[in-house]
């Protein structure tokens, strides 16, 4: 037997954890009902964050969202990057299989 699924899109949003709180609001505000919430560490063209010294921590959001809400969310938060706060966003394709969710699919 096939497992259904059905096409979605998943952001990832990885910011300072000095955003988390903010970030939440406006998933919140845009009417996301779920994310999974990592704390991340790595290197890049803002250096190493390691985590280990307060304000020098990464989150990364990872947003399972129809691909009609991914433009009005991402315009949001890149107002963060305006504001001159680092922030890297993804998008990718991603097929969800999790019965639960697929009532939820466009």
């Amino acid at each position: 037997m096939t497992m259904a699924t059905c096409n979605e899109k998943m952001l990832q949003v990885i910011a300072s954890t000095g955003l988390e709180g903010r970030i939440k609001r406006i998933l919140g505000q845009a009417g996301v009902s779920g994310y999974t919430l990592f704390d991340v560490r790595g290197d890049g063209e803002t250096g190493y964050h390691s985590g280990e010294i307060a304000g020098d921590g990464n989150v990364m959001f990872m947003i399972i969202l129809p691909e009609t809400q991914i433009d009005p969310l991402v315009e949001t938060l890149e107002l963060f990057e305006k504001q001159g706060h680092h922030l890297l966003i993804f998008a990718s394709d991603i097929r969800v299989m999790t019965r639960s969710k697929l009532d939820h699919c466009s």
